[in-house]
């Protein structure tokens, strides 16, 4: 790739490339400060499910929270209690205000107050606490809650308070209300602390809103919170409210993994990514019977890969092994904290990630390095002279600068990402297919080249296209590393288009040094193809070649279009890597990617064309991948560097194994095959 008649056009883009990735590492150190930093996970406990949970195996919910506690639970999530929740718990009485002659019958209570209660229609709900503390719970919050509408009437009858609200009873039961304060205290005076769930509901006012987070502080530990459904509080009309609301309590947010809320990027920006990842394994989930191996690997995975730190934990309501429900329960939460220490984290309040942002100077740095690259590239197509180069690079550099002068750093960093994404497994390519300075030796003296040579040229090209791949990942992550995109509120958005265009790089390097004849120019070499036949098996391949494309796309970015899911083969084999190696590596790279890439450069040490180009294609999925894996920013730096380091050794040493016996058998079917002196590229 080097061309020695233009030195200064190779030798300055080298060492921008080299200041750029050394910058782009000191950033991944400074990121990966920050990461161990926050090392601290919380295990919490759904309480709505847990208090029935308590109920169903006969214990009183004070010794229920003891319990949880010593087996390592950090905090209860605690819903708002609902008219619904508090006939359920046998705290009040519901009923139609047309039923009122027929219930007060049956409660002497409420006999003198029958004649006022059926002055109202049937479509009106009767609701009598039964407990001075929901007498107490239902004074205070009923009127502001349903301030505003729909109509609330209070009707005092000796001790007895009774209140009828304007809604069928259908519908007054999902009146939510609020965490109740002696909820609230049982909790906290259990030692435990408190993730309130606030829901959102249509005509939400203000006032509501300041009254909720005013009454979970400070009197309680509560310090997150995680709404409840698919919109935050406040949503559409208050969500700034509740931002400032929740900014002033101190209360962080979480925000809960593969469930987007309606308002939550108001929510985050807000809070400047100052939040804290939730991992939930749902009720339909457990009570699938999943075991308690599977959900503990779930957490400790989320806590290590994902940097998840609050774990939403129900408890398991069915049998799934001999074991006595009480003692399953305490099963799984000692084995999920149990697990989380040994990887290294510790049990407590979650906090947020600094922020690692290294600013936009070093990030500059990291841009002109990306340029660098680009321009290598072009020049591994053109042969560039120094000047051009030069002023390719100086005007992407200034085009970040001016991008971000007025305001768009984002779209900025985004195009330096994506661009760092392209180029550089791009040129994996052309290390691949690029001639190699050698012959096939003669002597009796270079028996062993001529028998392992393969294998030299091979694991040569593997490391510098790793190399390069590599190099564009720190670029990558350099660029984006900030706290939007470590607590994935923002993602890379090139990632469907980092997958394709390599590929037509890919083209244009087997054209230059495989397919072309002499100096052939790119038209000539189109009209040459064009003008060959096709055969059946040309179509054959063409449709296997789109069906694998298409399957290879869907099943890339961060979303698919067609339901293409995991086989189970595979979620076999994940599963079992996952236990013998530190970190999984990715499928696509050390069992398909870098095999096909070791097999690729055999055949090009070989002089064979025959099916290198499929298998360059997979190869360069690989480097692709590899470069891709640096775009998940909410996965630790340090678990990404392990995971394509274990992809790439474990993947060049299958690649050897397979590439050992093709070359075995191809030199068998065709003993005078070598390599005559290339052309170097």
């Amino acid at each position: 790739m080097t061309d020695r008649r233009q030195p200064w056009t190779i030798g300055w883009l080298v060492a921008l490339v080299v200041v750029s990735t050394l910058t782009s590492a000191w950033i991944a150190v400074r990121r990966h400060r920050v990461e161990e930093m926050a090392r601290r996970v919380e295990l919490c406990m759904d309480w709505r499910e847990g208090a029935l949970f308590a109920q169903r195996i006969g214990l009183a919910e004070a010794d229920y929270l003891e319990r949880l506690r010593d087996a390592g639970i950090t905090s209860i999530a605690l819903d708002e209690d609902t008219l619904g929740s508090l006939q359920a718990s046998g705290d009040v009485l519901m009923f139609r205000a047309s039923e009122a002659a027929a219930v007060s019958n049956a409660t002497p209570e409420l006999l003198s107050a029958a004649m006022g209660i059926t002055a109202f229609s049937g479509g009106h709900t009767v609701v009598v606490p039964l407990t001075s503390d929901a007498t107490a719970f239902l004074a205070d919050r009923l009127p502001l809650r349903l301030q505003g509408g729909p109509s609330l009437v209070t009707m005092l009858s000796g001790q007895t308070s009774t209140f009828i609200v304007g809604l069928p009873l259908e519908e007054a039961r999902n009146i939510n209300l609020g965490p109740r304060p002696s909820v609230l205290t049982k909790i906290t005076a259990a030692g435990l602390r408190i993730v309130v769930r606030f829901t959102n509901y249509p005509g939400v006012s203000e006032k509501w809103i300041e009254s909720m987070v005013g009454l979970t502080v400070p009197a309680h530990k509560v310090d997150s919170v995680v709404f409840s459904g698919t919109e935050v509080l406040g949503y559409p009309a208050l969500t700034a409210v509740t931002a400032r609301a929740l900014g002033r309590a101190g209360i962080v947010c979480g925000s809960i993994e593969f469930q987007a809320q309606a308002g939550e990027n108001q929510i985050v920006q807000a809070a400047d990514y100052s939040i804290v990842r939730v991992h939930s394994i749902t009720r339909g989930e457990v009570d699938r019977g999943l075991s308690i191996q599977t959900m503990v690997d779930r957490y400790v995975r989320a806590a290590r890969e994902r940097n998840i730190r609050v774990m939403y934990m129900r408890p398991i309501m069915k049998q799934i092994d001999a074991r006595a429900l009480p003692e399953l329960n305490d099963a799984l939460i000692r084995e999920v904290a149990s697990g989380l220490q040994k990887a290294g984290f510790t049990l407590g309040a979650a906090r947020p990630l600094g922020q690692a942002d290294p600013g936009l100077a070093p990030t500059l740095v990291v841009v002109v390095g990306i340029a660098a690259g680009c321009v290598m590239l072009l020049n591994a197509i053109w042969k560039l002279t120094f000047p051009i180069s030069a002023g390719l690079v100086a005007v992407a550099a200034a085009g970040f600068a001016a991008l971000s002068a007025f305001g768009r750093v984002d779209l900025a960093k985004q195009a330096a990402a994506l661009a760092a994404a392209i180029a550089y497994p791009s040129l994996s390519a052309f290390v691949l297919l690029s001639s190699f300075p050698t012959s096939w030796p003669t002597n009796s003296a270079d028996v062993a080249e001529r028998r392992f040579g393969w294998a030299r040229v091979a694991v040569v090209k593997f490391i510098v296209a790793s190399a390069l791949s590599l190099v564009g990942g720190l670029m990558l992550a350099g660029c984006l590393t900030s706290l939007a995109f470590m607590m994935k509120a923002r993602q890379f958005m090139g990632v469907k288009l980092m997958h394709v265009a390599p590929m037509l790089f890919l083209l244009t390097a087997y054209w230059k040094y495989v397919y072309r004849r002499d100096e052939e120019t790119l038209t000539a070499s189109a009209r040459r193809a064009l003008s060959s036949p096709i055969l059946v098996w040309h179509a054959v391949a063409v449709g296997v070649v789109a069906a694998a494309g298409l399957i290879y796309i869907v099943r890339t970015g961060n979303t698919s279009v067609l339901p293409v899911g995991v086989p189970a083969w595979e979620q076999a084999m994940r599963s079992i890597l996952e236990r013998l190696l530190p970190v999984r590596p990715r499928t696509k790279e050390f069992l398909l990617g870098h095999p096909a890439f070791v097999i690729a450069a055999a055949l090009c040490w070989a002089g064979d064309r025959i099916a290198l180009l499929p298998l360059a294609a997979l190869a360069l999925i690989g480097q692709i991948s590899l470069v891709n894996t640096f775009a998940h920013l909410h996965t630790p730096i340090a678990v990404t560097i392990t995971r394509v380091s274990v992809g790439a050794g474990l993947g060049l040493a299958i690649g050897l194994a397979v590439a050992g016996v093709f070359v075995a058998i191809y030199r068998a079917l065709r003993p005078s095959a070598g390599r005559s002196p290339g052309r170097e590229g």
